[in-house]
């Protein structure tokens, strides 16, 4: 079959509606003044991590000591681009989120890209069964919300589909026996993709396959798998060759393992693993994955590790899981392969179903796989098998299955298999409209509702929850909440800041009330609260009733137990259910993953206990919170503090010392080892450091107090 089956006019019919799609979505979405419009301006999560190393790539400024974790290939382009088209400038950055309009004139060329990957799907569709499937095909692609959203973020989604969409198509030349050029293509373009989604070595290897193993047309083709296969190498090298350099043996990166552990946790959740969960809970930032992924594999062995040791480390620890819960990881890998054709659309940092508010027309069952996963799934299962064009569409659905098994699912990454599921679901829809046409009298109404009743089924059957924690609105409310801070430090005036600061509290009450254990959502609570600007002041007594609510949300986390039912009770309840669960034994598996926010969490809350029955209690969390983050002197000078108020100065001027040899040197730390010291009648000995403390803060009234005291030699 060939390309001009399909009739130029439905390929331009294709290419209108999909410009139109895209052209909707970015005036309502840049229109928009609400949370939408205002999560839309900046970069989070891997768009920033993606812009960063495209900036580094750009300025000939990128340095790494391993080889590649992610993929490089999207950011060097993007950094090829900024080159020609210099990025807009980075306003602020905090944690999470780069304050840097997004490049629109990338978002265009992805756009572009989008609307070629359209009409590619119809020509597939049309090459692998007919010509009608393949304009339905395109038409679905068009309209879909999921794609245009992830081609208006600074992610490689556009770029890749098109990539992996051309690879299907030479794919099928080659089995069609076009020419070894073609197989050469195939394996140049199956290599670059490599570099842009590493889930493309599964389309590789089966290719690789129907070459070698399956006669298709007749005849296996080991020459052009060969070709297919040098070829690739030939793509991927200069990624080899950079992490030679490094001293480590990775054909491409070395992420795989530690996305396989998340998608694999150590838990008898049947359903978790299905979404992206940090190896460490508080660290979802694109920008802590590469960190926490080497630090945990270091911790656990003992010593440094090079990339595929790390990578390897998490591989066992996969085996490991599957080996003592094989029931549990039986189950996982089902719900994953069924999420392939699964209408959720899975939480992201950016999620579809937030965005989707302010562009209805790109909202509905028809823009989504509310319909046509199901429909694909049928025409999966009971179209005709027989054919090149057939095999190539399953394959191509059939390696984004197997990716999704091995790792876990994003709605993203999920687009790889939208090609095959659109052109399947269309192949459905035209072969029972086909099987009703050529029945007669009752023949053709029993085949009409034979037909409606199955795909009335499967439409039930995927509106069935993948999992119990469905949800995903709360990640992007959290988010919003990190972007309201950032634009409250900006903030030129004092109502202007105190309004995205309520808004940021407002945006993280929200995600708390979708998720109310949701670790991020407590954090960015409690953190908006604190606030401090020069134009704001801290909400600090319900920061410190939250924090409370938070760390009983990771004690429960870290022992199982229920903690929900307490976030009413009065503060002593909380605190003194915070004490008992302090004593409870750490569920397995669980310190790695709490112990990030479990630590800030207890410091917080040992901050907020300044007297009374519960100082014990806030020395046990700053000692808990230093022995999960033992690098963090901050801790130290609490901890100081702490042993201060309980009447234990002598232990209390070792932490304070302790903190000062690690390097810390506040104004806080100055004037509260000085205090003590006056108090312990060493008044000389604080003369210095108070000294220090007023020239770093030279108008603070209480610093000047207590160095007169010092000087006059008095009591406390």
């Amino acid at each position: 079959m060939s390309a001009a089956r399909l009739p130029p006019r439905a390929l331009l019919l294709v290419a209108l509606l999909a410009v139109a799609t895209r052209v909707l979505f970015q005036v309502q979405v840049r229109g928009d003044d609400g949370p939408v419009g205002t999560l839309s301006r900046h970069l989070l999560g891997d768009e920033r991590a993606y812009d960063d190393l495209a900036r580094g790539f750009a300025d000939g400024t990128l340095s790494r000591e391993r080889s590649f974790y992610q993929e490089p290939l999207y950011s060097w382009l993007l950094g090829l681009a900024y080159r020609v088209a210099p990025p807009p400038p980075i306003v602020r950055e905090t944690a999470v989120v780069r304050m840097a309009p997004v490049h629109l004139a990338v978002i265009g060329v992805q756009h572009a890209l989008g609307v070629l990957t359209c009409v590619a799907i119809a020509v597939l569709g049309a090459r692998a069964f007919a010509p009608r499937v393949g304009l339905l095909a395109g038409l679905m692609a068009a309209l879909s919300g999921p794609l245009v959203f992830a081609e208006g973020q600074l992610l490689k989604e556009g770029a890749a589909l098109l990539l992996w969409t051309v690879s299907l198509h030479l794919w099928l030349d080659v089995l069609e026996d076009k020419g070894r050029l073609r197989a050469a293509l195939l394996g140049l373009l199956l290599g670059l993709g490599v570099l842009l989604r590493g889930n493309t070595y599964i389309l590789l290897a089966l290719v690789l396959l129907s070459c070698v193993a399956l006669r298709v047309g007749g005849r296996r083709r080991p020459l052009q798998a060969a070709v297919v296969g040098v070829c690739a190498l030939l793509a991927i090298s200069p990624a080899t060759l950079h992490n030679l350099r490094r001293g480590e043996i990775v054909l491409s990166t070395y992420q795989s393992g530690a996305n396989a552990a998340i998608g694999m946790p150590d838990d008898a959740r049947p359903w978790g693993g299905l979404v992206y969960e940090p190896l460490r809970s508080g660290h979802g930032d694109a920008l802590f994955e590469e960190r926490d992924a080497v630090a945990v594999a270091e911790a656990a062995l003992g010593r440094r590790l090079s990339g595929p040791e790390v990578s390897r480390f998490y591989w066992r620890r996969v085996a490991d899981v599957i080996a003592r819960r094989p029931a549990v990881a039986a189950q996982r890998l089902l719900r994953k392969l069924a999420s392939t054709f699964h209408p959720e659309e899975v939480p992201d940092v950016k999620d579809w179903a937030f965005f989707g508010q302010v562009v209805p027309l790109l909202a509905t069952p028809l823009s989504d796989l509310a319909l046509f996963g199901p429909l694909a799934l049928l025409g999966f299962l009971l179209l005709t098998w027989r054919g090149a064009g057939p095999l190539v569409v399953r394959g191509g659905v059939l390696a984004v299955m197997l990716t999704l098994a091995l790792f876990y699912v994003f709605g993203r990454y999920r687009l790889s298999a939208a090609p095959g599921l659109w052109i399947l679901a269309a192949g459905a829809l035209v072969a029972g409209w086909q099987r009703v046409a050529a029945a007669k009298g009752a023949r053709r109404a029993a085949w009409c509702l034979g037909l409606v009743g199955l795909a009335a089924g499967a439409v039930w059957a995927g509106r069935q929850p993948l999992r119990q924690d469905k949800g995903g609105l709360m990640v992007s409310w959290s988010n919003l909440a990190s972007v309201e801070m950032a634009e409250a430090a900006l903030a030129s005036g004092a109502a202007g800041a105190r309004e995205h600061r309520d808004a940021a509290v407002a945006a993280a009450r929200e995600a708390l009330r979708i998720a109310p254990l949701y670790p991020e959502g407590w954090a960015m609570l409690v953190r908006a609260l604190d606030l401090r600007t020069p134009l704001v002041e801290p909400l600090t007594d319900e920061a410190n009733a939250e924090a409370v609510r938070m760390l009983l949300v990771m004690e429960g986390l870290r022992t199982g137990a229920r903690v929900d039912n307490l976030f009413e009770r009065p503060l002593p309840e909380q605190l003194a259910a915070a004490a008992f669960l302090r004593d409870q034994p750490t569920l397995p598996g669980k310190e790695t993953f709490v112990s990030a926010a479990l630590a800030w969490a207890a410091a917080r809350v040992s901050q907020s206990i300044k007297e009374g029955p519960f100082l014990e209690l806030a020395l046990r969390l700053i000692e808990e919170s230093l022995r999960l983050e033992p690098d963090n002197p901050q801790g130290l000078v609490q901890k100081g503090l702490t042993l201060k108020r309980l009447g234990r100065n002598e232990e209390a001027e070792a932490a304070y010392r302790a903190a000062m040899a690690a390097g810390v040197e506040s104004v806080e730390l100055l004037n509260n080892l000085g205090n003590l010291l006056i108090r312990m009648g060493r008044g000389p000995e604080a003369v210095p450091l108070l000294r220090r403390a007023l020239e770093l803060d030279p108008g603070n009234d209480t610093i000047r107090s207590n160095l007169e005291r010092a000087l006059a030699g008095s009591p406390p």
